[in-house]
């Protein structure tokens, strides 16, 4: 029992730091504020950027309806986005899937946005600028508002204000949301777009093959020009014999017949030998057993040298692609044509010039800004209305 007593607690034994309650506190109005889908993972995310010095993944203010997108994206999401990333050019990818699951988002529509801004496996990072731009476009249904949108979004003025940003981001941001066909479902394979083929990776000079380091002695010399005079003594093809075209996979009867040519030819030198101690014209039996030994095993050991083997390649099965549908994006839209983006760009910077080059919404809606998109009018039918006949004649009777 002595030991059981020692574990026990009492009022005094707990220590409560004086800055519980207040971080308690700022949790809680985080919470309500944001209002998370899964509030387990936001409050890792939550504590976690706490503990980084980093700014934690919490709405400005309560948002209704919560959800914008099917993704769970919404303007304080983007808003609280831009604050966490900003300050990088290139913001590597593991951040921003960091920071978009901070907020609990769907993951599929971060990959959709990749493939807008074509990064998806094929880069490492992501400009913030088109991150932006393509994540602002989910949330409206023009190009012009989303451009009002990245205004309000990226700028560092309190809510109410001009919300002015410099010129040069917003024309980037543009000129990027301007050339992309956002106009109906697409696919991406492996993060290219569907009947876009990817790039040719660069030639790699190939290694030059090692030279040997023994060269060829004059018997090697004197096979090897045996075995290529027997092969096209009659003027056919190594892999032609008796007029019957050889397979690649009758490789052995190849090597059979031209070891049987190269032996023929040294029996006939063979049995021609002098010997100079019996001044004979013809060797002893057991001088030529010992010879054909010795060039039987020579052959065994080095026709792979005289006939170089060919391997068979087998063709790689190529993996299945990974395809990524990309929805239609009212905020962005079809391309826009050239001359409407020039002619955008000269009114951007010629009214920027009494303004400090920063940029506003209320410049985008000014009767003299060009539009930033081509607006089709909508085609109506010409219906015919049919109308009731009233009877105009008749007579009066009393």
């Amino acid at each position: 029992m002595p030991e059981l007593i020692e574990q026990m607690y009492c009022s005094q034994q707990i220590v409560i730091p004086p800055k519980f309650p207040y971080i308690l506190k700022k949790y809680c109005k985080a919470a309500i504020k944001t209002q998370p889908y899964d509030l387990l993972r936001w409050s890792y995310e939550y504590f976690t950027a706490l503990a980084q010095n980093r700014p934690p993944p919490v709405k400005l203010r309560l948002e209704y309806p919560i959800y914008s997108t099917e993704g769970g994206l919404t303007r304080g999401c983007l808003k609280v986005l831009a604050n966490q990333l900003i300050g990088v050019s290139d913001v590597p990818l593991p951040v921003v899937r960091n920071a978009w699951d901070g907020f609990c988002l769907d993951p599929h529509e971060l990959r959709r946005i990749f493939c807008l801004c074509e990064v998806y496996l094929r880069e490492n990072s992501v400009p913030f600028l088109h991150f932006i731009a393509v994540a602002g476009g989910l949330l409206t249904k023009t190009l012009t508002h989303t451009m009002i949108l990245l205004c309000e979004t990226l700028t560092k003025e309190p809510d109410g204000g001009s919300a002015a940003i410099p010129v040069q981001d917003f024309l980037v941001m543009y000129k990027f949301l301007a050339h992309i066909d956002a106009s109906k479902d697409v696919k991406y394979f492996n993060g290219y777009r569907e009947g876009e083929a990817p790039k040719p990776e660069t030639p790699v000079e190939e290694e030059e093959q090692p030279q040997m380091l023994e060269e060829l002695t004059d018997t090697d010399k004197k096979l090897r020009e045996i075995s290529s005079a027997k092969i096209n003594a009659d003027g056919t093809a190594p892999s032609m014999v008796a007029g019957r075209q050889m397979s690649t996979t009758s490789g052995e009867f190849v090597v059979a017949h031209i070891e049987k040519d190269i032996m023929d030819y040294i029996n006939d030198q063979i049995a021609i030998l002098p010997d100079p101690d019996l001044k004979r014209k013809k060797a002893k039996p057991e001088e030529v057993a010992m010879v054909r030994e010795i060039l039987d095993n020579y052959l065994d050991e080095n026709m792979d040298v005289i006939i170089p083997e060919l391997e068979e390649v087998e063709e790689e099965e190529q993996p299945i692609p990974e395809v990524t549908v990309v929805y239609a994006v009212p905020g962005i839209g079809p391309p826009v044509e050239n001359d409407l983006i020039e002619e955008f760009a000269e009114y951007a910077l010629d009214i920027c010039k009494l303004q400090a080059d920063v940029i506003m919404p209320r410049n985008i809606r000014h009767f003299l800004c060009p539009p930033l998109e081509k607006y089709d009018e909508p085609k109506y039918e010409d219906q015919q209305t049919k109308r009731e006949e009233v009877a105009m004649g008749g007579v009066i009777t009393e």
